[in-house]
């Protein structure tokens, strides 16, 4: 028994020396490099790597670039990384290089790309050489243009007088806003949407040129403007501070029918000659260029003497974003703030229009619907200012939108609030009959609700006074289409105690002292 179990151990002995020792594992780590969008100062890039624990990178833009930054891909085997640069110099040609290194320190192939940035503008406009900067304000009254439908008709000086100066019950004016935002969502002509929804087909070129001629045509809605800050020039004298104009950006929808995601990205129309693919992010971007670029050059052959180009303002009133923007601001976010991300682009166009405003002396502004996706988020992603719309208003019954939430989310993120009401708080439209909608449009509101409206109403302009915020934070003001105008030259005792409860909220702000102060000197 002895010997059989001698005998055993050596066949084993001589098994295990004959058996090839097992190969050590040899890392070969790669990395491939992919563009995924450029920007006048930010480039953002795709890298795959293989089998890379470390990805080595450095960029130039004169010679070879040295590999002094690093990535960590989190492990090898495949991985799929981000890697974003920033800041860079507009209209720069760049060179990018990447090296895949191993968890033992295998060294990979250096991979190198070349790009260029996006040139920001350098031919500013009277206006824009003056400041110094995106200009303020302290208070914006939003309009639509309307330009489509019959009633109301389009915007006359009669009509805008009504928010350029507040004609006081005893008998003296002064003036009232400061600012005014053109906006309109729908083109009714062609049928088209100017915003991302799931109902119209995506608005072209086309359509958005009839909305620029609607606005700053040499008879349209501008222009208008301009006469009735004039005729008030003429009671008041000059204004204390330059009256501005900020002017609405279509969104640039990837899709012509964003609900069918098989829909053509190659939709809209050409911008220097080539078809822009708006599932491409520069090209969305270009799009928003050549309509700012065409606002300021339609702003200046007006040669207008009483109204200032302020800037331009995002039409979407939520801003799906992609995890990684609230990850860097501390913030985590959920499915109600990323929801199909990666079909809208915000985080990338956002930033690029606010960046082209300001390489002109323009600002970008931003309105969000009651804590809607973006937020809390909106002063990484370039915009100026940023207010809230309470929508408070339109609740019908049970309050689903208490201010005490809305005034929270203001002091915390140091947004405005947006005041708002339409032609249901007006008596003496309602008087015929009609109804007014609530927040989900269904038709509730009649006469007998304008006292509980005309309460809301109050119960904004308390809250915001009351939080601390007034005469701190800007005011923007929502009147529906013509409900300001409505107010004003109303013949109920109601309407007119509303309108100069109203005004009265607006020029009285310690803030619109404060900048008519800072004009005068």
């Amino acid at each position: 028994m002895k010997r059989y179990l001698i005998a055993l151990a050596l066949i084993i002995l001589s098994t295990s020396a004959c058996k090839p020792k097992e190969k050590e594992k040899v890392y070969e780590p790669a990395v491939r490099l992919e563009l995924k969008s450029v920007m006048p100062t930010r480039a953002e890039f795709a890298l795959s790597t293989i089998d890379a624990a470390t990805v080595l990178y450095g960029f130039s833009a004169s010679g070879e670039p040295s590999l002094g930054d690093s990535l960590e891909t989190g492990g090898t085997g495949s991985q799929q990384l981000v890697l974003t640069l920033q800041p860079l110099q507009d209209g720069t040609d760049y060179t990018l290089a990447v090296q895949g290194i191993g968890p033992g320190g295998e060294k990979g192939k250096v991979v190198s790309l070349k790009f260029s940035t996006m040139s920001l503008s350098r031919n500013l406009y009277a206006w824009e050489k003056k400041r110094d900067g995106a200009p303020s304000f302290a208070d914006i009254t939003l309009v639509t243009l309307g330009r489509h439908r019959a009633d109301p008709p389009m915007w006359t000086p009669e009509r805008f007088a009504s928010h350029v100066v507040f004609d006081q019950a005893d008998g003296s004016s002064c003036w009232l806003y400061d600012a005014f935002l053109c906006i309109d969502s729908f083109d009714a002509a062609r049928g088209m949407s100017y915003c991302l929804t799931n109902g119209s087909p995506s608005s072209v070129k086309e359509s958005w040129e009839d909305l620029l001629e609607g606005w700053l045509g040499s008879d349209g809605a501008i222009r208008k403007l301009d006469q009735a800050v004039s005729a008030a020039a003429g009671k008041l004298g000059p204004p204390p501070a330059p009256r501005y104009v900020v002017m609405s950006l279509p969104d640039p929808v990837m899709f012509r029918n964003f609900s069918d995601k098989s829909s053509p990205t190659v939709y809209w129309g050409e911008v220097d000659g080539r078809q822009l693919d708006f599932s491409k992010p520069e090209d969305q971007v270009a799009a928003y260029r050549w309509y700012m670029n065409s606002c300021r050059s339609r702003f200046a052959s007006l040669g207008l003497g009483n109204v200032e180009l302020a800037g331009f303002y995002i039409l979407s009133e939520e801003l799906h974003l992609a995890p990684s923007i609230y990850k860097e601001a501390g913030l985590s976010a959920g499915e109600a703030e990323t929801f199909n991300y990666k079909y809208k682009h915000w985080e990338t166009i956002v930033p690029a229009a606010a960046e082209y405003a300001h390489s002109c002396n323009e600002g970008l502004w931003w309105i969000p619907y009651h804590l809607a996706p973006g937020y809390k988020v909106w002063k990484k992603l370039g915009f100026d200012g940023a207010f809230m719309q309470p929508n408070y208003y339109w609740d019908n019954g049970s309050v689903s939108h208490p201010m005490s939430k809305t005034i929270a989310a203001l002091k915390q993120y140091s947004m405005g609030i947006e005041l708002e009401f339409e032609y249901s708080l007006v008596a003496s439209v309602m008087a015929d009959g009609r109804s007014g909608p609530d927040g989900s449009g269904n038709p509730t509101f009649y006469l007998k609700d304008v006292p509980l409206l005309r309460d809301r109403v109050r119960e904004y302009m308390q809250a915001y006074k009351d939080s601390g915020l007034y005469g701190v934070l800007p005011i923007a003001v929502y009147s529906g289409t013509d409900a300001m105008h409505q107010l004003a030259s109303s013949q109920d005792e109601g309407d007119k105690q509303m309108y100069e409860e109203i005004c009265r909220f607006i020029v009285d702000s310690p803030l619109k002292s404060r900048r008519t102060q800072t004009a005068d000197n």
